[in-house]
């Protein structure tokens, strides 16, 4: 899994925060696995930005990656850009 990926399933797990288990409360240990699951994902997009970043310049095909996985605009804007191009798939 690549940074961009690990950073959009932690926002994924991160927006649909609530228990599948029907737990009446918030902060359940269902919850909090959840969270953690999120917090390992985030921690890997860091590290992945942290080496693509200083092992060398962030080439473009990567920071197109990154963009599209951080900035849902520019993300629009490329699938956009792609239907254009190429068409409807």
């Amino acid at each position: 899994m690549t940074g961009p990926n690990n950073y959009r399933e932690a926002v994924l797990i991160t927006e649909d925060e609530r228990c599948d288990y029907g737990c009446p409360h918030t902060g359940c240990q269902h919850e909090m696995a959840y969270l953690a699951r999120a917090q390992v994902h985030a921690t890997l997009a860091l590290t992945a930005a942290v080496i693509t970043g200083t092992a060398h310049k962030l080439q473009p095909a990567d920071r197109h990656e990154w963009m599209k996985a951080i900035d849902p605009d520019y993300a629009a804007e490329q699938d956009a850009e792609v239907t254009r191009s190429c068409g409807p798939t």
